[in-house]
């Protein structure tokens, strides 16, 4: 790691032991490393015997994602998204539900999969649209879920993105999320 991404795991790791609800907002150029600092906090999250959620906004980017976590946690790591067959899907949520997967990995409807003890939610490419669901009903934005789950859960919640929403920024000053930045 990079002394900025530590200094970035330093300020995640006090969020991990507060007790008062805190998003952080970590705003890194494309190649700074935020999947490393995901990794990391991800680490310490599974150390307490918490869960992890990890979304992306497309199901092209789940593969390599889910190899890149599972290269480090192994077969507790599960993908979660729509494209996924009935009994893939079936799979999945046994996994999450028994335990075995402890990591998931997904599109916005991963915001619904059964984790218990949820210790953090990543929302990767925060900005995107795609968290969106326009058709069919319920429409529903998965990063607002995520910061709604994240509060019910006391869990970290971290929206990445190398383009931040203007949501984001204007949540960041008004001071409902904590901004974090990797510039290199």
């Amino acid at each position: 790691l990079t002394q900025e991404q530590k200094d970035v795991l330093q300020k995640l790791e006090i969020g991990l032991t507060g007790e008062k609800y805190q998003p952080f907002l970590l705003y890194g150029v494309t190649g700074s490393g935020k999947t490393h600092v995901y990794i990391e906090i991800i680490k310490k999250v599974l150390g307490k015997g918490e869960t992890a959620l990890v979304l992306v906004p497309e199901i092209s980017l789940t593969p390599q994602i889910i190899s890149r976590f599972k290269s480090v946690f192994g077969e507790q790591v599960g993908p979660f998204h729509s494209s996924l067959s009935p009994g893939e899907r079936f799979d999945a949520w046994r996994g999450i539900k028994s335990g075995k997967i402890k990591v998931v990995v997904g599109t916005r409807s991963a915001i619904f999969s059964p984790l218990s003890n949820l210790g953090i939610i990543v929302v990767d490419e925060e900005h995107d649209s795609s968290y969106k669901q326009k058709e069919p009903d319920p429409k529903y934005n998965a990063r607002d879920l995520a910061l709604v789950r994240g509060k019910m859960n006391k869990a970290l919640v971290i929206l990445g993105s190398a383009t931040p929403s203007l949501e984001s920024f204007y949540n960041v000053e008004k001071g409902k999320y904590t901004l974090l930045q990797l510039t290199q």
